[in-house]
């Protein structure tokens, strides 16, 4: 409710925002000092672009050192293949159990493998990247570690499909 408050007031163009909520202070009058509830706040036209800029979406990547990056592809494309990726999976997970055989065993590693690359490459990046800068370098050897096992499970034993069955009939 603050937000849409002060969302109104930068949009409107007002430089005053009072910050005293009315049905707050009225029910909790005992409770909320009068000083804290009644001070007004001087919005400055560089704090409503602040803002403005804040919640405007980027659309790319817009400065030179941003597109010079190592980027192997465009964020719009990758995240559509992801999505492409995602959804392919309903469909290929079922289909495993149905028709039984190498095809459907790598096609299974691989989707599933990308899948959960992505998606951990991604939370890295995020929140651990920051602290731990070489966690990406350690995480490709890894994921290429646990790729090649996959595919070597697929090649010279049950393969990945019949696996889950004879876990799943377990008693």
């Amino acid at each position: 409710m603050a937000t849409v408050t002060l969302l109104r007031a930068c949009s409107r163009g007002t430089h005053r925002l009072l910050l005293r909520p009315l049905a707050f202070s009225q029910s909790l009058p005992g409770l909320v000092k009068p000083d804290i509830t009644s001070k007004t706040v001087m919005v400055t036209p560089a704090m409503q672009n602040a803002v403005k800029d804040y919640l405007r979406a980027r659309r790319g990547p817009f400065t030179p050192e941003e597109k010079r990056g190592n980027h192997m592809m465009i964020a719009s494309t990758h995240w559509k293949v992801e999505r492409i990726l995602a959804i392919s999976m309903l469909g290929i997970m079922p289909a495993c159990l149905f028709v039984q055989n190498p095809f459907m065993d790598m096609l299974l590693c691989t989707s599933v493998f990308f899948h959960y690359f992505w998606a951990l490459d991604h939370v890295l990046t995020d929140y651990l990247e920051k602290f731990v800068p070489w966690i990406h370098k350690f995480w490709y050897v890894m994921a290429a570690l646990g790729f090649a096992g996959l595919i070597n499970f697929n090649l010279n034993d049950v393969g990945v499909t019949k696996a889950i069955q004879m876990l799943w009939s377990l008693h």
